[in-house]
């Protein structure tokens, strides 16, 4: 269960004590949260996140309709750290909101609410449901076939490491679970129960930063990392230092594209690129043209080109015709002065 804190509707304050969210300061008030886990057949999983507010002496306020409207101004927050699970860039993932703040009785939430390592089950909670397309994470590798390792990161330690998910629970519909491991090995380790995991993480030391899962997932096809931004190649050329290559932004979100030159052996140059920015790469240890050139952006090739040489021609500077006239100029002073200086001695020779 992870607590945040916020003294206003949009202010988070993440609470060291109480594994708890403390969401407004009148009424001061906290939300047990758990995450659910289901790993789908179909290559999805679904994340529901149970959240239960109450007092801070622990009293329930599950149905006090002041809190659920305040509560209900952060739901696209706490959709970004169901998200933050299976992506360190959450605009990169596919999914779909099934479930937004349903109130459920059948529910039940375990929290820290003294702070002393003791859980408190509180009946009922708020669901918040989020379905995951797995071909979209880059947290998911093909090991053979339809097994896949499927990595979970705790998105709360990720943005602050003294914070954690207090509990996890992992279930699998359609999917066979064929191994799985925590990291750091030294962290908490889960309950089986039932065909699921449960872990409870009482404090930080036991709570493990990533969870990783070998599953059997029959309808998950890898399509690899989807494109961050939508860029193209303005120009490739090669001079007298290396291949040079101009690429653009041309997309509306900004992220990372990486060029890559066809040689023996391969070269391959990172950027990150601002919306309309251009940046121009240069691969000095290329002279050789022509040369191919890929542009790509995730795993997806957002553009190709051939780098030819460029000629040399040499353009006179501006400046030369005056230059010529300059010269011309004095040329003809100094043919002057000569002539002016042979007349003038050959005028002294003949007064002599």
């Amino acid at each position: 269960m992870r607590k945040l804190g916020a003294i206003l509707a949009t202010v988070f304050i993440l609470s060291l004590t109480l594994q708890a969210i403390n969401i407004r300061a009148q009424p001061r008030y906290w939300i047990g949260l758990n995450f659910r886990l289901t790993f789908n057949s179909d290559g999805t999983v679904t994340v529901d996140q149970k959240l239960h507010p109450f007092t801070v002496d622990g009293k329930s306020l599950l149905n006090d309709p002041d809190v659920a409207r305040d509560m209900n101004q952060s739901i696209a927050r706490m959709i970004s750290y169901s998200l933050l699970l299976f992506s360190d860039n959450p605009k990169l993932l596919k999914y779909q909101v099934l479930k937004s703040l349903e109130k459920r009785y059948g529910e039940t939430v375990l929290c820290d609410v003294t702070g002393t390592g003791r859980m408190q089950e509180f009946p009922g909670a708020y669901i918040i449901s989020v379905k995951i397309w797995l071909n979209t994470s880059n947290y998911v590798r093909q090991l053979n076939g339809s097994l896949f390792e499927v990595k979970v990161r705790d998105s709360f330690t990720s943005t602050d490491p003294r914070s954690w998910l207090d509990v996890l629970e992992v279930y699998f519909n359609g999917t066979v679970l064929q191994g799985y491991r925590w990291e750091p090995p030294y962290a908490h380790g889960p309950q089986e129960t039932q065909g699921r995991l449960v872990w409870v993480n009482h404090n930080e030391q036991e709570a493990p930063d990533f969870y990783v899962f070998q599953l059997v997932i029959p309808g998950l096809v890898k399509v690899g990392e989807p494109p961050e931004v939508k860029a193209k190649i303005v120009s490739a050329e090669v001079l007298g230092d290396g291949l040079h290559v101009v690429v653009q932004n041309v997309g509306t979100t900004s992220g990372y594209v990486y060029v890559r030159a066809l040689t023996t052996p391969d070269q391959a140059r990172k950027v990150y690129l601002y919306v309309n920015e251009k940046q121009e790469l240069v691969f000095p240890d290329v002279r050789n043209a022509p040369v191919e050139v890929e542009l790509y952006s995730g795993d997806s090739m957002l553009d190709r080109a051939t780098a030819t040489r460029r000629q040399e021609v040499f353009i006179p500077p501006a400046w030369r015709p005056y230059l010529i006239i300059i010269m011309a100029f004095v040329a003809a002073l100094l043919v002057f002065i000569v002539i002016f200086f042979l007349r003038e001695e050959k005028e002294r020779k003949s007064s002599l």
